[in-house]
């Protein structure tokens, strides 16, 4: 036999030695001198790469490692060797998350190792449904698989989920709870800082038809929230009350907006008519003899002209700045409200007819340094009348605008005259 290939097979058999021991070896230099030689040492190195990729993986697994390298695809064993290393990263997962307070679905792969969390998982649901150091009685409890899902899906909700006994032991809280919950086990009379903990423990309670919902403002984190409340009995009898919390911010803010938008007019952003004849039939009712308020009636005079000679863009203009300046000069108490085309009126509160005109001659003096400044080849100006009326008058809205309106074409035509 050539020294060559008594050397190659030598160096063969010393690899499959360290193979057979478990030690990781090098790859093999490839015999050059005989064809079926060369063939072996290629088949020899594959084995080579699959034994020390799968040896590198057992001594991880076996020392609790889970993010050490994969066998390649070309491994004979890499099938197996990572869907057991996937099963455990799972198991690992979800043991982390129940840890960590989440609530876990139960693992459907088979085999002892699997029985036994799926087994701890039936335990903590059965602990979540029973008073402590209570005894685990014979009536079916809610520890199954459906009961479970429900409990998971509910802790990937952003409302937060509450349930509380009748002594106010808080039971479950999903992830979204317990963070603002933090380590409170109860919910008592003393979290008086918190108007939702005290919603929560007044609901708490069966004083109430269920289920129950309000909406609390919470001045502190500035948030307004809607609280759903309900009331359930287990099988083993115990009552619980079920309470969501959502935050609705967002939902307030938008219906405000919807409100104010209603409210006012679109061209110049005063109260519209139907709001104005509200808070002034509001006024009304409210009878206190002691109040004296004024209601002024306002005319844009030769709106007309103006729309007919410069266009009616040149007649929003105008409608726009001189509500611009009427809704600057009154008071923050004052309404100004838009009653349609080139008429206004102002409600002004707790005030006398003197100082409501002493306010309308303020907008008669901003009106002129516009006037000066911008040049138009038109004023712009009104007319105005006023009338003082008191809480306990026995006016209509309608009778008190009438009454101004007419005040104001008598001071309309004495312009004009004069």
């Amino acid at each position: 036999m050539d020294d060559k290939i008594q050397m190659t097979l030598a160096t063969m058999q010393n690899i499959f030695k360290e193979l057979l021991s478990g030690k990781q070896c090098e790859p093999m230099e490839e015999p050059s001198q005989i064809l079926e030689l060369q063939n072996l040492s290629k088949l020899i190195n594959k084995l080579i790469q699959n034994m020390n990729e799968m040896n590198r993986l057992t001594i991880d697994l076996s020392q609790g490692k889970l993010d050490g390298p994969l066998p390649s695809r070309y491994n004979y064993m890499a099938s197996p060797l990572k869907q057991l290393h996937s099963q455990l990263s799972i198991l690992k997962w979800n043991m982390c998350q129940l840890q960590s307070g989440y609530v876990v679905s139960k693992l459907e792969y088979t085999g002892e190792l699997f029985d036994a969390f799926n087994g701890l998982i039936d335990q903590v649901v059965a602990a979540s449904t029973q008073e402590r150091n209570s005894v685990v009685s014979d009536i079916p409890s809610f520890n199954s698989w459906r009961y479970h899902q429900i409990l998971q899906a509910l802790n990937m909700l952003h409302i937060l989920v509450l349930e509380i006994d009748s002594n106010g032991r808080v039971m479950y809280a999903n992830h979204s709870a317990k963070e603002i919950l933090g380590e409170m086990e109860y919910i008592s009379s003393e979290c008086r800082k918190s108007k939702v903990l005290e919603v929560i423990k007044r609901f708490s309670s069966e004083d109430y038809t269920f289920p129950a919902l309000q909406e609390i403002y919470e001045n502190g984190s500035r948030t307004w929230y809607q609280i759903t409340s309900d009331r359930i009995l287990l099988p083993n009898g115990q009552i619980l009350y079920i309470h969501m919390i959502e935050n609705v911010n967002e939902w307030k803010i938008k219906e405000n907006q919807l409100i104010l938008s209603s409210m006012k007019d679109t061209l110049t952003s005063a109260y519209n008519r139907k709001t104005g004849l509200e808070e002034l039939e509001n006024l009304l009712a409210h009878r206190d003899p002691r109040k004296t308020h004024c209601i002024s009636f306002i005319d844009i005079d030769s709106l007309k002209t103006i729309n007919d000679t410069y266009g009616h863009n040149e007649g929003d203009y105008t409608i726009k700045n001189i509500a611009k300046v009427l809704l600057s000069t009154v008071r923050d108490s004052d309404i100004v409200c838009r009653f349609g085309g080139d008429e206004f009126f102002i409600i002004f509160k707790n005030c006398s007819e003197e100082a409501a005109n002493k306010i309308i001659m303020r907008t008669y003096e901003i009106l002129d340094n516009m006037n000066n400044s911008n040049r138009k080849p038109y004023m712009l100006s009104f007319s105005y009348g006023i009338v003082p009326f008191s809480s306990d008058s026995t006016y209509k809205a309608t009778d008190l605008l009438e009454l101004a309106d007419q005040k104001m074409y008598q001071y309309k035509n004495k312009k004009l005259k004069t």
